[in-house]
């Protein structure tokens, strides 16, 4: 239904970036489906994807930090931070579930000794760990993570999908993988000095 209204709705954009027949002189189509690597089908399946899905509070909370408007931090608070007895509805459990990107990364650098810049610069498995983490741990979709590392939506995931495969077969990757998500599970990390890491 909010599809069909998106797709009816007179003044929308959304007909142009679905389809090159229907693009508006006055619009920049180009950066939006930049973040999916030019390609409309993967745009279209993911906005659909995630308007069937329906709204998530998760999409809103990155490492407990909620991200809006005053009126929106307010209402969050207010309706799923409310108490202490909220930790133990689902919704709230979901918040507390992501870590902040700046957690991501010194739990990495400190089990590995390697930076974002390092990491960055190096193709291979702990730059794939990165991104899955990123994404898993951390609750970015994959046009964010590609903005960290400078890639399209689908080399993130390409690159998620190698990790899966390798780490399947090696018991040393494992062992990282698990050591990292160890710390991020017990530590305590410095607030985000530069969320735009």
């Amino acid at each position: 239904m909010k599809i069909e209204h998106l797709l009816q709705y007179p003044w929308s954009s959304l007909p142009g970036y679905l389809s090159p027949r229907k693009k508006q002189p006055s619009i920049d189509y180009a950066r939006i489906l930049g973040e999916y690597g030019g390609a409309r089908r993967e745009y279209k399946e993911s906005l659909f994807s995630e308007i069937g899905q329906g709204t998530e509070i998760k999409g809103r909370i990155i490492g407990q930090s909620i991200l809006g408007g005053e009126a929106f931090v307010a209402w969050v608070k207010e309706k799923f931070i409310g108490g202490a007895k909220d930790r133990e509805r689902p919704s709230v459990k979901e918040i507390h579930r992501y870590r902040s990107r700046t957690d991501i990364l010194q739990a990495i650098q400190r089990e590995t000794g390697k930076d974002i810049e390092a990491i960055r610069a190096e193709k291979g498995e702990l730059r794939q760990i990165v991104m899955d983490l990123l994404y898993e741990a951390g609750g970015l979709k994959g046009p964010e993570i590609g903005r960290i590392f400078g890639l399209d939506y689908g080399s993130v995931s390409q690159e998620r999908k190698r990790l899966r495969e390798k780490i399947r077969k090696d018991p040393t990757l494992q062992s990282l993988m698990s050591r990292i998500e160890g710390r991020l599970s017990t530590s305590r990390f410095d607030p985000d000095p530069d969320p735009t890491i």
